[in-house]
């Protein structure tokens, strides 16, 4: 890849030709307005970089759903992605992890699942954090690295799926890639999908200690193995050259 907005202007062309001009994105599971936040999160340029090869990339989710074990969450919140893809001096490619940052969102069944929950009493959120793995992919970077922090007060604090050792690694394929406009500004509408991941035991849940990974890991069926999960993604997808971002080279 040479930087990620060339890439993806070789899938706009086509989208042109084959479907007209560019058109409204339909409405998403929550509104997402493109501003100059989206590129916060863009990481310095690792040594060796060519700078003019790389990009920034901001992916935002705005919906889709994922099984994880037994438990089947659909994506209500936003989950934002930024990472960056580019070459090396020796012309190998690499990629740099930005953030990974997830609204919480409650989780259905709550702790002890379904008929038996109890409002608000068994009520349990999660929070998707990035763990800092991601690796260079053919267009985007691939590999994500993510742990899910699961929030209740019987749980404690550090209660997590995956860690930064042992993380949830995505590796999504894009099904569908259409250019799109949203407050005028040209964004990428993206389908993929994962069914590829494994998914670790719960670690830390329970005063902090892991007095109650047992039950956790029971309510949740993990560890899951790879082909026992999937994680169907709804994006919007912007890419920026790192010729644009001052200040980050390294």
């Amino acid at each position: 890849m040479r930087v990620l907005a060339r890439n993806l202007m070789v899938g706009a062309a086509s989208a042109v030709l084959l479907g007209g001009l560019v058109t409204p994105a339909q409405a998403a599971a929550y509104d997402y307005h493109p501003s100059d936040a989206d590129w916060s999160d863009c990481p310095k340029l690792p040594q060796h970089a060519k700078s003019d090869t790389w990009s920034c990339i901001f992916i935002i989710t705005v919906g889709g759903t994922m099984k994880l074990g037994k438990i089947e969450q659909d994506i209500s919140q936003p989950l934002r992605i930024t990472v960056a893809q580019g070459k090396l001096d020796d012309g190998s490619s690499a990629a740099a992890f930005g953030s990974v940052k997830g609204d919480r969102m409650k989780v259905p069944g709550g702790l002890i699942g379904k008929p038996f929950e109890v409002p608000k009493l068994t009520d349990v959120y999660v929070e998707t954090q990035g763990t800092g793995k991601v690796d260079a992919g053919p267009i985007f970077p691939t590999n994500v690295g993510i742990k899910l922090r699961m929030i209740q007060s019987l749980l404690g604090k550090k209660c997590y799926i995956g860690s930064d050792a042992n993380p949830i690694v995505l590796r999504p394929e894009v099904t569908s890639l259409d250019l799109t406009s949203i407050d005028g500004v040209a964004v990428f509408k993206v389908a993929a999908k994962d069914t590829g991941f494994a998914v670790p035991r719960a670690s830390g849940c329970g005063l902090n200690w892991g007095l109650v990974n047992t039950a956790v890991n029971l309510r949740a069926g993990l560890p899951s193995p790879s082909g026992n999960n999937s994680a169907d993604f709804q994006w919007f997808v912007r890419g920026k050259s790192y010729t644009e971002l001052p200040g980050l080279a390294s």
